[in-house]
Order: structure tokens, then sequence, then C-alpha cells
């Protein structure tokens, strides 16, 4: 009986060295999955998102619909518009999209033929104060957006002014709203994003926000702020302090008592891995489902930012999948005995090799310990 004891302790611990390679979490796939069997994406938003967890729209294998056409564009009512005539905001989530699916847009292509640098478009719309153009939608989210497309694709960018025109629309109580309106958890979140990218430029402003989501939070972990907790809010809010302090959220430096916001972000999950609007339905809401897939991708894969600009200079610079050449062996000479030391095999799969041999060592060890024990 104490033999088999020992075997049974000795072969736990050889399992317990056996690590699945890129393991990913049942909540992230979960999420890819929805997405997987509900491929058709209505917009640039769905697009973030799926990109978000880690799925390439571009990828033939994914069977993905865009309903969207970046060669003939159209607004949030379905109908045509050019580049030109859209909001700042608007431009940089084309971009931020176009990037994503690694199309380039500085070259984006129309149906008419014509080629249109959508980058220097962009900044067209900031004037020397770093106002953006926002027509017909907010400054505030306007901004931010237009943030997030200059850190993708110019990474040369002084952000700065925009950053302290974005300070500027802070209201008082550390939130941001609409056109200067009342503030809430959701452009409060992308505005926390968008300074994060100015590095710690506008930390007093990032620690009046993050003051700001502390003083609306519950117990659970949701932030309220005044109308309840609903799954749009508390994702917009959760990615925002994601971007910025990733490692926060998850060692719970932003819990109210045992609540972490991310956490009580996945209670809105469904079982077909959509989301709720509010934790009190169990059927999922599109636009819900979007803004949280997004939140988890960030979550599970880092910032969609730094992926998106890895994307994008990745379409700039392809990397070079030729093998390098094997350079010739050294002459063996008789004043030189040939190196008979084992060669390392150069391969893609390191880890793979490295957890077999150290399986083998302990289950060597395992055997010698066991032999010795009888």
């Amino acid at each position: 009986m104490k033999k088999l004891m020992r075997f049974t302790v000795a072969l736990a611990l050889v399992c317990a060295c056996i690590v699945p390679i890129n393991a990913q979490s049942s909540t992230l796939a979960k999420a890819q999955s929805y997405w997987l069997n509900n491929n058709e994406l209505s917009g640039l938003d769905a697009v973030l998102a799926v990109e978000s967890l880690g799925l390439d729209v571009e990828d033939e294998k994914n069977n993905f619909t865009l309903n969207y056409s970046f060669e003939a564009p159209t607004n949030s009512y379905g109908d045509e518009i050019t580049y030109e005539e859209m909001d700042a905001g608007y431009l940089a989530k084309n971009i931020m999209a176009l990037a994503a699916i690694k199309s380039d847009p500085a070259k984006l292509k129309l149906k008419d033929g014509s080629t249109i640098n959508l980058i220097d478009l962009l900044k067209s719309k900031i004037d020397e104060n770093g106002n953006v153009d926002y027509g017909s939608a907010n400054p505030e989210s306007s901004t931010a957006y237009t943030m997030f497309a200059l850190a993708i694709v110019d990474e040369n960018y002084n952000l700065d002014k925009l950053g302290l025109n974005l300070t500027e629309m802070q209201l008082s109580d550390g939130s941001w709203g609409y056109n200067g309106a009342w503030g809430g958890p959701d452009i409060t979140g992308w505005a926390l994003a968008a300074l994060s990218l100015c590095n710690n430029t506008y930390q007093a402003s990032i620690d009046k926000a993050l003051a700001y989501l502390a003083s609306i939070q519950i117990d659970n972990g949701g932030y309220n702020s005044g109308f309840g907790v609903n799954c749009n809010s508390q994702a917009c809010a959760v990615w925002g302090i994601l971007e910025y302090d990733i490692q926060g959220v998850k060692n719970g430096t932003y819990n109210k008592g045992t609540g972490n916001p991310y956490d009580l972000l996945l209670q809105f999950m469904q079982e077909d891995g959509s989301f709720g609007a509010s934790l009190d339905v169990d059927y999922g809401n599109a636009y819900a489902t979007v803004q949280a897939a997004l939140t988890v991708g960030v979550y599970e894969n880092g910032s969609l930012i730094d992926n998106i600009k890895a994307q994008y200079d990745e379409m700039l610079n392809p990397k070079n999948d030729q093998p390098e050449p094997t350079p010739a062996p050294a002459p063996v000479t008789p004043s030189t005995p040939a190196d008979k030391s084992i060669t390392s095999v150069k391969t893609g799969d390191d880890a793979v090799i490295a957890l077999t041999v150290s399986s083998l060592i302990i289950s060597g060890g395992m055997y010698l310990f066991i032999r010795k024990e009888s």
C-alpha cells in the first residue's frame, strides 16, 4: 500500500510538470466559439471585438462575413457616405479596423478605382490646437478614438495636444460624458484608455478618472452611475482600466470588497458565449456582446491598441519566412579535430522538446525512486 501511495505521488509530480502548450481560458474559448458560430460581422465594432479575441477576420478558415464595405462606407444608418464626410472618431475606427485585418488604410482603394490615404485624412481633421472635427458626434469619443488610431498607424505622432484637449473635457467628478453633459463609465473608460497612450503626461487626469470609477462601484464590482449596472458600461470601463493597468485588474487593485470588475462582467455571459445587457436576462444582446467580447480579448491577449499595431507593423514589414541558409561546415584538418558535440535542433517546437525532456528526466527519477523504495 505504501509503495502504491509513493507511486501515485510521483506520478502526480510528473503530470503536474506537463503543462498544455498555448493553453487558453475557457472564457476566451467560449467567446471565440460564439463568434465562429455567428460569423456575420455587422460593422466596425464587431471587427475590433473579434480581432481582440485573437480571431483573424481576414483568415478564410474562420469564414467571417463582414457586412460593411470599406470601398463604399456607410454611416450608422446604412447610408453611403464618403470618408471626407466622416467625423474624426468614425474615420479613426475605420482605420483601426483596416489595420486589424491587415489592409493598409494609407492605400485604400475605393469602388470607383481611386485610392485614398485615410491616415492623412484623419490628420487633416485635427487643428493646430489638437481639436478634432467631430461633426454631429461628440468630441470626447471622437478624440479618444482618434488617439487610438494614430497610436496604431503612426508611432511618431505626438498625441499630447489631443490628450490635453481630452483632459479639458473631463467633468469635475472625474468622468467624461457626451458633449460635456452628464458623465458615465462608458466614455470614461475610452478616455482612460486614450490618456494611457501618453505615458504619465496626464496622470492627474487618469487618477481622477479612476477615483470616479471607484466612487460609483458597488460591492459586487459593478459600476453603477445611477441607472444600475449594465454590460455595456461595465465592459467599456473595464477595457479602459485594462489598457492602463492590466495587472492591477488581475491582482485585485480595482476590486470593491471582494468584487472584481472583470469577474462581474463575466456574469453577463450566456451559455452560447454571448453577453446579456443586464444580469437578470438569459439571452444575449448584440451591442453588449460586442463590447464585452472586446474586453475579454484585452484581458486574455493584452492591449487592443498594441495588438492591432503589431498586426499593422507586420503588414508593412512582412517577416521573411524563408529559412536561413545553413552555413557550410568548417573543414576538418589534422590540427583541428572535428567537433563531435551534439548540434541543437532549430525548431518552432522548442517548448514541446523542453517539456518532453523534462518529463523524461522526472519519469526517470520516479523510476529510481520507486525502485529504491522497493
